[in-house]
């Protein structure tokens, strides 16, 4: 009888949460902006452009934090980048909770934005080299699931600060202690984490591999089966620039390209950043209006665990793009006769906030843990650093400009105009599953990336 490997289920479940909390800090950033743009408009005196900028800010370090990280992971492992990831949430919230003077909070949201850039990048990385291919898909989409977590948590948290000290520094120092905490908790834990077998593997260090196999994978010859297969990919591809510069990486890697750029330009950043906002140019300002997006789009990412391995990748990009396209066009349909009433009807409002919570429903189990799910999936080993590196810095370069432009395009071309954007954005997202995504439900990473190869 085949010897049995350790308590394999719980530690699973317990290493993918821990290197799944690098998404609770991006969601806690992310989120950050929502409900605490007015304070931070109030006490540093910015009007929209600069409110604009400060925002943007976090994409720009993101966009950096993605370049470099792809050399962290190689050289210094998945684990100890995921560390310095955890040291720079903490520095950057720590020193911005002091209130410092404003160029030094665009400096601390910098910073934020670059660790953000390499949790973004590391996290499904190490859950998609750490988990068992049964269930890679549902561990994967934890990175997903704990944004919206962080996402949802600093709403609400900001909503009830920003009630108790209305626009004051004491205000916006405890929205910032907020995310002191949880980064603490990132850092802390990120100590008790594995290295990923593959990373060993990769550097020559095959006995810690299997060491770590043990405690993940049930069957001892699931784990020689995992070692050999590992090894072969690794004997296949050659030196990195021979891995990255063979014509089927370069296809992969476009994939991913389009994928990242799609799950910004189809507009989930201007709903989580400025959904306040937005309400209230339709005259919605009430605690329903700030907290709603946040806690639909939390609890429809629950979904995606179950349904990203019972319906695979593509069903769910497929849908969640169909869904997204109706709502934008009722959004805008509602905003266009909003601008053309001299009071807000109430329905137009009803119609506007059922509009974007079934955006956010159709984003939260599909684009939101399937577009990162599939980048962290379709690289070979050799090549994953590189690849990621690039699909990360494309996510974040269009977040960027989505959340630096959102709110002037909408002054310059009036409110419905970013939504039937958003609408035609999603037409073209479907047409690109279509034609380009492969399947990846249920495949071990070295039989995907023979795959993907041929």
């Amino acid at each position: 009888m085949e010897k049995e490997v350790g308590d394999h289920k719980k530690i699973v479940y317990f290493i993918c949460l821990v290197g799944a909390l690098g998404g609770l800090l991006f969601g806690l950033d992310q989120g950050f902006i929502a409900n605490s743009l007015d304070t931070v408009k109030a006490i540093y005196h910015l009007d929209t452009k600069a409110a604009e900028q400060y925002s943007a800010l976090l994409a720009t370090g993101g966009v950096l934090g993605a370049l470099v990280s792809g050399v962290l992971a190689r050289y210094l492992g998945r684990k100890k980048s995921l560390i310095f990831a955890g040291l720079l949430f903490t520095f950057g919230s720590l020193v911005s909770a002091w209130i410092p003077p404003l160029s030094i909070l665009y400096v601390c949201r910098f910073f934020l934005g670059f660790g953000i850039g390499i949790a973004s990048f590391l996290s499904p990385l190490y859950l998609a080299e750490t988990a068992p291919a049964s269930i890679r898909g549902s561990m994967g989409t934890l990175f997903q699931l704990m944004i919206t977590i962080g996402i949802f948590l600093i709403s609400a948290t900001n909503v009830y600060i920003a009630s108790v000290f209305p626009k004051s520094p004491m205000s916006l120092s405890l929205m910032f202690c907020v995310i002191v905490l949880f980064a603490l908790l990132m850092l802390l834990t990120s100590f008790w984490l594995p290295e990923s077998p593959r990373w060993l593997v990769l550097k020559g260090r095959g006995d810690e591999a299997a060491k770590i196999l043990q405690r993940t994978v049930s069957k001892q010859s699931e784990i020689d089966f995992e070692i050999i297969e590992i090894d072969k990919m690794l004997l296949r591809r050659g030196g990195l620039l021979k891995a990255v510069f063979q014509k089927s990486y370069l296809k992969v890697l476009l994939i991913g390209v389009v994928l990242q750029m799609f799950q910004q330009l189809v507009g989930i950043n201007v709903m989580i950043y400025y959904a306040p906002t937005i309400f209230g140019y339709a005259e919605m300002t009430g605690t329903l209006a700030k907290i709603l997006i946040p806690t639909v789009n939390m609890l429809f990412t629950f979904p995606a665990i179950y349904l990203v391995e019972k319906w695979g990748r593509k069903k769910l990009l497929y849908a969640g793009a169909a869904i997204m396209f109706v709502s934008m066009v009722a959004a805008g349909l509602a905003f266009q006769g909003i601008g053309q009433s001299t009071m807000v009807p109430p329905m137009l409002q009803i119609t506007l906030l059922i509009a974007l919570v079934i955006y956010i429903f159709g984003f939260a189990f599909s684009w939101g843990p399937v577009a990162w799910l599939i980048c962290s999936e379709i690289f070979p080993l050799k090549g994953r650093e590189c690849g990621l590196t690039i699909t990360t810095m494309v996510n974040w370069t269009f977040a960027g400009l989505v959340m630096r432009y959102a709110l002037s395009f909408m002054e310059i071309y009036g409110n419905a105009s970013i939504f039937y954007l958003f609408a035609a954005f999603c037409v073209l997202a479907i047409l690109f599953v279509a034609f380009f995504i492969p399947e990846t439900r249920g495949i071990t990473l070295e039989k995907l990336e023979e795959k993907l190869s041929g």
